[in-house]
């Protein structure tokens, strides 16, 4: 019904959508909603602007009715709706206020929350994907901005909602939607599919008044359909001519070790050995025949490093591309060898199954410190797939690093002399281009670019790894604002070469990635307000006319991961609550604005759970903790309400080694200030820690009360008042008798408090 929907030609979009929306009302009817909870929502929207409510309690309490509902009194906020219809001329809710740069994602204040499109149903009843009226749900709750204050509402960061390989997220089969994702019901009762629904829902969250930015990869999965329509943007093994060409180099190895082993021994392990090559079985060695084996294996390693680096160079890559597109055309039926599109790959099963049996696999990525290429050591045991090992620029083994054997970097650069390959660059930044049209983003955080100026992957200026070099994503970036001023820019880079001129005015970052998650134990307000500084230094000195920004991240998708392992949850409730409180407290001033980043389920204390839906293709299971979620919400508003900390400066006045610390947030011009005093010792933190030789642990500490402490302003201030939360909101407080000194009995870990303070 809806298939002329979303071509390039449209002109009208508004009536499109109104034709989809006046069919998902007559779906669900506002006359089953009663006038008490009609007045309620409507009430509460004219508030707050959104529906202050944990998604899990969005999920849980509201009828799919009850969401439109409260929904079309956020589009009516935004001037988008009146009288049951849609009326816009521009979606985006940056286009519609006319904005000219980025700035936007980098405004003190301004929220990015990360959201995963098949997380969002109730993963404590039921695995199934969130679908359409679960992901309006999260619409409604997302908090609302203050465009008076230059901070509009939270952006919603969505990762990639592909189909999935292996369930994982970052590794998509192809350029479409999901099929998982499509409400059938939606499907059946307006005929939009799975693609189309989220394209409507990115419409209906930017025509709420939300930027939406997107996750894209510089590589794809591994036999994705963008590798089997472009076999051209890919590396390629013939894994079969690498198995037949090192089976014939393993007698040779073998002779040489004659005047060690006995000619029997060696003709016993080599057989062994040429097995597994294959990933034939041959069962447990002796220790000796195992120590035949590991010198076989040692002295093959020149050869095979050898044997990958040839195949993988120009002139072969060349004759392989033509292999793998000559067996894909065989397979999809495609006799006039026409270009195919995605469209035409109805049996990537089969095409895939395909070019296993010719050998043909695409060259994975490595480690996060490998270089060169990935060097091919062996099948898996069944021979179900090629293994292979991968060293650091320094010829270090680095193999037990790697986690990216099932990605498909792009072919961006011929590792045997540093020349880029345009072809493919130019076809990368079409194919983003592309996306971002089809789904009108306002924005790209770009994946797993940590380490591309540094020496894992530049030796001279020449790329060396299978990374997207620094050219590649500097052209990208400045292709994309070129089309869209206000396009934004976000890289996934944890500063650590503090390489901010290289990102920012080589290659055209906003927003910087940061490393609050892996060092969160060690980020006190000092450390914070330190990097504030570091940040506006580098801002106040760049050439470039648009500043950059760096990430306070509460939470990622990293934090879960074994190898980082930090996330706000172990801090326990009151220690989760501060970091979000210092994080919104702690403002850098004019030049150093920084946008702070959260997940779905922080807003309720859910402790983990964003990794699993990351790897699986499920729901997210939530925590109800709504006492959290009210002191995290009310905090989020005062912030975006009060521009002496949007706009102003933290200034550490105190901070101990027991814990106690204290900051001022002044703005220049306002009499007004507002004092923080807190304990920043956590209830508990996880510290890893590391001895003179290396070895690393991690160490689990409790924090620690602080007692009796007394902080005293100069004459020229008056503490007037103090801020206290009254279950909703914090409110102001006066005190009888203006002070210039507070002091306290004890506070406890992670407690905090603050006040205003008159110049």
């Amino acid at each position: 019904m809806l298939d002329f929907l979303f071509k390039k030609d449209t002109v009208n979009v508004c009536e499109n959508l109104n034709n989809f929306y006046s069919k998902l009302r007559e779906m669900n009817s506002f006359e089953s909603i009663s006038e008490e909870r009609k007045e309620y929502l409507k009430s509460t929207m004219t508030r707050y602007g959104y529906l202050p409510y944990p998604q899990i309690k969005a999920l849980e309490e509201l009828s799919d009715a009850e969401v439109l509902f409260a929904l079309e009194s956020k589009w009516e906020a935004n001037g988008v709706f009146s009288n049951g219809n849609f009326n816009f001329s521009k979606t985006s809710v940056l286009a519609r206020n006319n904005v000219k740069n980025s700035s936007w994602l980098q405004k003190e204040g301004h929220d990015i929350k990360l959201i995963n499109l098949a997380g969002l149903g109730n993963g404590n009843n039921s695995d199934d994907c969130g679908k359409f009226m679960d992901w309006l749900r999260e619409l409604l709750i997302l908090p609302s901005g203050n465009l008076s204050n230059n901070i509009f509402g939270t952006t919603m960061y969505l990762i990639p909602f592909h189909p999935r390989e292996f369930g994982c997220a970052y590794l998509p089969t192809a350029s479409c939607v999901s099929p998982n994702l499509e409400d059938k019901n939606i499907l059946e009762k307006t005929g939009a599919n799975a693609d189309e629904q989220v394209k409507l829902f990115i419409q209906m969250t930017q025509l709420a008044g939300h930027p939406v930015i997107y996750d894209i990869l510089p590589q794809t999965g591994r036999f994705s359909k963008v590798v089997l329509t472009n076999v051209d943007c890919a590396r390629w093994f013939d894994i079969n001519a690498l198995i037949e060409e090192l089976i014939k180099h393993v007698d040779e190895v073998a002779s040489k070790l004659s005047d060690k082993f006995s000619k029997d021994d060696l003709a016993i392990v080599s057989g062994i050995y040429k097995k597994s090559i294959k990933g034939e079985s041959y069962g447990d060695l002796t220790e000796h025949y195992q120590n035949i084996f590991n010198e076989i294996d040692e002295a093959l390693k020149e050869t095979k490093i050898f044997l990958s680096n040839s195949m993988l160079e120009k002139s072969i890559q060349d004759k392989l591309h033509k292999k793998a597109k000559s067996i894909i055309n065989r397979l999809v039926g495609n006799s006039h060898n026409k270009k195919l599109s995605e469209n035409d790959i109805k049996n990537q099963g089969e095409i895939i199954q395909g070019l296993i049996h010719e050998g043909m696999w695409p060259a994975p990525g490595g480690a996060w410190c490998s270089a060169g290429v990935p060097v091919f050591d062996r099948m898996s045991e069944g021979a179900s797939y090629p293994t292979f090992k991968h060293y650091k620029f320094d010829g270090e083994d680095v193999t037990h690093f790697a986690n990216l054997d099932c990605q498909t970097p792009y072919y961006f650069v011929c590792l045997e002399n540093g020349k880029y390959n345009n072809d493919v660059i130019k076809f990368f930044i079409d194919y983003m281009k592309n996306l971002q049209e089809e789904f009108n983003f306002d924005g790209f955080r770009v994946d797993h670019i940590d380490h591309i100026v540094d020496e894992v992957s530049e030796k001279d200026g020449v790329p060396i790894s299978y990374r997207a070099p620094r050219k590649v994503l500097g052209m990208l970036n400045s292709a994309m604002k070129d089309k869209i001023p206000y396009f934004a820019t976000l890289a996934e880079y944890m500063l650590g070469e503090k390489s901010l001129k290289e990102y920012h005015e080589d290659m055209n970052f906003d927003v910087l990635w940061g490393n609050d998650i892996p060092a969160q134990s060690y980020k006190t307000p000092e450390v914070i307000a330190e990097e504030n500084l570091e940040l506006s230094n580098y801002n106040s000195a760049s050439k470039k006319s648009t500043p950059l920004s760096i990430l306070k991240t509460y939470n990622n998708q990293d934090g879960e991961f074994e190898a980082f392992d930090r996330y706000p949850a172990q801090l326990g409730q009151q220690g989760a609550l501060f970091k979000w409180f210092k994080f919104k407290f702690l403002p850098g001033g004019r030049n150093a604005q920084r946008p702070i980043m959260y997940i779905d389920g922080d807003e309720s204390f859910t402790a983990t759970g964003m990794e699993y839906i990351i790897g699986n293709e499920v729901s997210m299971k939530r925590t109800k903790d709504y006492d959290f979620f009210s002191k995290f919400d009310a905090l989020d508003r005062f912030v975006k309400n009060t521009p002496v900390i949007t706009d102003g400066e933290a200034h550490i006045i105190r901070q101990d080694d027991d814990g106690f610390v204290v900051w001022q947030i002044q703005k220049e011009g306002l009499k007004n200030s507002i004092l923080v005093v807190a304990n920043y010792n956590n209830p508990h933190e996880k510290f890893r820690q590391e001895d003179e030789n290396g070895n690393s642990w991690t160490e689990e500490r409790e924090g620690r009360e602080v007692f009796d402490k007394t902080i005293e302003l100069s004459c020229d201030y008056s503490i007037v008042s103090e801020f206290r939360f009254d279950g909703t909101d914090y409110l102001e407080e006066k005190f009888v008798a203006a002070t210039n000194s507070l002091s306290f009995g004890k506070l406890m870990p992670a407690e905090f408090k603050f006040f205003t303070v008159i110049k």
